[in-house]
């Protein structure tokens, strides 16, 4: 589960996509992919108060996706891409299928405000919340400076308060987009993101498909 080791820390900092930083690496996960991530965590569990039975179902399935990831990045460019859209049709389906409506949109929040840096940079976000050229080259730069921070965290002298610091970098990174948004958009944001996540985003360090159900 090595990739799944890496996308864990990925997201455990908003918006650090750092694709290159091994050649399996250089196709991000993304949409669903990222909210099936997220639902491996026990923290999500909880907030979504997922049964035994929901979460096991959560990580096998994402143990097989992950080698259905793997197996793409195998595969020419158009076969990958049509391998990629199957993956998150099968995803959409899963979520659909194992998740309440209300479990959904918490999800979706949660993954918004995991994310945000990301999603910001989005053309689209970038238009609903009128972000001037300005703020879209401060989130830039500001990925930019994450990306290194992350990069570093990777190394395995790292490895000790890896999750303390992560969680620190993305409190961080949360306070200077917030210094870059005007009153007005920070109210929209919080109108997408919801009710803040408080819940600890750890990186997996056991290699092995997980075992277990969430915490009580």
């Amino acid at each position: 589960m090595r990739t799944f080791r890496k996308w864990a820390l990925v997201v455990a900092v908003p918006a650090l996509w750092v694709g290159a930083i091994q050649s399996a690496d250089q196709h991000v996960p993304q949409g669903t992919t990222i909210e099936l991530i997220l639902l491996r965590q026990k923290s999500v569990q909880k907030e979504l108060k997922l049964t035994p039975e929901v979460t096991k179902k959560v990580l096998d399935f994402t143990h097989k996706q992950h080698g259905a990831f793997m197996e793409a990045l195998k595969l020419g460019d158009a076969e990958r891409t049509q391998k990629f859209k199957e993956v998150e049709k099968e995803n959409k389906q899963f979520l659909t299928d194992n998740l309440t409506p209300e479990q959904r949109k918490r999800l979706s929040q949660i993954t918004l405000q995991v994310t945000g840096l990301h999603e910001l940079n989005r053309p689209e976000a970038a238009r609903a919340l009128n972000l001037t050229e300005e703020q879209q080259q401060k989130f830039k730069d500001l990925q930019k400076e994450h990306r290194k921070q992350l990069t570093e965290l990777m190394q395995p002298k790292a490895r000790e308060g890896r999750n303390e610091k992560l969680a620190k970098l993305r409190e961080d990174t949360r306070v200077k987009i917030r210094a870059i948004l005007t009153d007005e958009q920070k109210t929209k944001v919080r109108e997408l993101v919801g009710e803040p996540f408080k819940g600890p985003i750890l990186f997996e360090e056991d290699e092995s498909e997980p075992k277990g159900a969430p915490e009580k």
